[in-house]
């Protein structure tokens, strides 16, 4: 179940259009952007106040500007069609007040760039502490690829597959372990990948900086069964990225990883963990210049404090997480068929701790999960100290040395037609 709200399956694909507040008038209007750069083709719907939900008349601009008439809140809905035939619909949802949120955005499916066939040839000799059987890594924006070190005194050939043009690379050489030994790390700057050409480069002693670490907390009474942690890297152009650290279990609670020789204005680390059982997730994403790097991960939902009717469109009660820097609710529903995904900003909530899921199977054209079917269920609490709401999983950019965000995720199965479920 996707229940990181699509945080970890970026990389770092994440991260939160900033909303407008203070004392400025609410908009007038809000713009929707529907993303399908594959072209699968959707459908919409919106929602002025608490009014009726209207179809979209679809464009092929994929923006739309709705007038909101006088209302403070919104509501916009869409139906992604399958990337593939038998994968599961996705109904993407988000109602907000649009001084939270002024420019949704919904990705149904993100570009397809072609890619060209580029050769690295990474001299590891004078790495210190390289053996046979390390691993080089040179990753990018969307790919990564590797070999192995067969003799430390000969160049490791990396044959990549990425889009053309000129770029910054990530080059990591490591040993496999718990943590992760990674003994250096490079940005390649301005490399310019074109179809069937080549460059070298060599990694050294000086590249091989002192490793700085991260520690990562979990709340007093938190029993994890599962748990992992990691530093990403991105550079400048947010095309040079990838992994410098990782630990799973309890080795994540604090190990080392290793700065990026290089590293320059404009470029940032990406520390992130997530600790669950069997009811719970908490994850924790934070930004960093370097140095010793910190997460303290959320509390928990209180045992017992959510509840979901066993039905297709099932009513939430127990919306009132305690923790500090609310911004948002997201409620996802999933089985083979069907993912239904909501976004609630809390200033449409306001002090309402129950929501249904709408009915929108007539207006968006999407078949709900059916009778004794069995549906995965999640709510997360959305925090961050800065005013943040919608989750773009499409660029990296975003991603500051000043982002924190985390989340409190309660999960759970229910029987449609069934018993009522408590979460967590």
């Amino acid at each position: 179940m996707k229940h990181t709200s699509r945080l970890l399956l970026l990389v770092f694909g994440v991260l939160l259009a900033a909303c407008g507040g203070g004392s400025s008038p609410p908009p007038s209007s809000i713009t929707l952007t529907v993303v399908d750069g594959q072209n699968l083709g959707y459908s919409a719907s919106y929602q002025l106040g608490s009014g009726a939900w209207t179809a979209l008349t679809l464009s092929s601009s994929n923006t739309y500007t709705l007038n909101l008439s006088g209302n403070t809140v919104y509501g916009i809905a869409v139906r992604c069609n399958p990337l593939l035939p038998g994968m599961a619909t996705e109904v993407h949802l988000i109602q907000a007040a649009a001084t939270e949120l002024s420019n949704p955005k919904v990705t149904c499916s993100g570009p397809n760039p072609s890619t060209v066939a580029y050769t690295l040839n990474v001299d590891v000799s004078g790495v210190p502490g390289v053996v046979a059987g390390d691993t080089v890594a040179v990753s990018g924006k969307g790919f990564s690829a590797g070999g192995n070190v067969l003799n430390p005194a000969n160049p490791v050939t990396v044959s990549l597959f990425a889009p053309a043009g000129t770029q910054d690379l990530l080059v990591t050489v490591s040993a496999s372990g718990n943590p992760t030994n990674y003994k250096v790390a490079k940005v390649l700057r301005n490399v310019n990948i074109s179809n069937g050409g080549s460059s070298s480069t060599s990694l050294g002693a000086a590249d091989a900086l002192t490793p700085a670490n991260l520690s990562v907390s979990v709340p007093s009474g938190f029993t994890p069964t599962f748990g992992s942690a990691s530093v990403n890297y991105l550079s400048n152009d947010s095309q040079g990225q990838g992994q410098v650290g990782h630990a799973t279990g309890s080795a994540a609670t604090s190990f080392p990883y290793r700065p990026v020789s290089g590293f320059g204005a404009g470029d940032r680390y990406l520390a992130s963990a997530q600790a669950g059982n069997s009811g719970n997730v908490l994850e924790r994403y934070k930004g960093g210049s370097g140095g010793a790097l910190s997460l303290t991960l959320p509390n928990p939902w209180a045992p017992g404090s959510l509840s979901l009717s066993a039905q297709a469109h099932p009513t939430v009660s127990g919306l009132s997480y305690g923790g500090a820097n609310l911004q948002a609710y997201r409620l996802e529903l999933e089985d083979s068929t069907l993912i239904y995904q909501v976004t609630l900003g809390k200033g449409w909530l306001g002090s309402n701790t129950t929501y249904t899921f709408p009915d929108l199977a007539i207006p968006l054209g999407y078949t709900p999960f059916a009778n004794a079917s069995t549906v995965q269920a999640s709510v997360s609490a959305l925090l961050s100290p800065s005013p943040v709401l919608s989750l773009d999983e499409s660029d990296p950019a975003s991603f500051t040395a000043t982002t924190d965000i985390a989340l409190a995720i309660a999960t759970g199965i229910y029987t449609v037609g069934g018993s009522n479920l408590s979460l967590p």
